[in-house]
């Protein structure tokens, strides 16, 4: 597998535990619901970060997570510092900017005609759940202006 490819996996790889990590800062709100859905997105940041170490590996690259890699490209998912746990609008918009940014990377790094199979099927996974986490987020978004 290309050194290129691999790089990204870990740039990627470094991300996800990043935004697991927001995910669970940001779970301490006192929305209930949304709190546990958090945990939720945490748990399956965890199990995307496990999947993707395991395929790094496989596909002949070295793990590597670190911050060299945030360097490099400066955005990363979700910004910092993280809005107040309270407000509930703000971390709402904050998430759905932060999954619009994973989903606009990883269709840009994972998704074209030169990236190899094994590697589209996996962050194929990880788009469906990206999706999902964008449908939530906006629901709860808008029955929050529906409230207001």
């Amino acid at each position: 597998m290309e050194k290129n490819t691999i790089d990204n996996l870990n740039i990627a790889l470094t991300k996800i535990l990043d935004l697991r990590e927001a995910y669970n800062e940001l779970s301490n709100t006192s929305h209930k619901e949304l709190s546990e859905k958090l945990k939720e997105f945490a748990e399956n940041a965890k199990s995307e970060a496990e999947n993707l170490t395991k395929s790094i590996s496989d596909f002949g690259g070295e793990v590597e997570t670190s911050e060299r890699h945030t360097d490099q490209n400066a955005i990363s998912w979700v910004s910092r510092p993280l809005p107040n746990a309270d407000d509930v609008d703000e971390v709402v918009e904050f998430l759905i900017k932060g999954e619009k940014r994973r989903e606009e990377e990883l269709n840009e790094k994972f998704s074209g005609k030169d990236t190899e199979r094994e590697v589209k099927n996996l962050f194929m996974k990880y788009k469906e759940q990206n999706e999902s986490n964008l449908v939530y987020l906006q629901s709860v978004k808008d029955s929050l202006e529906k409230a207001n």
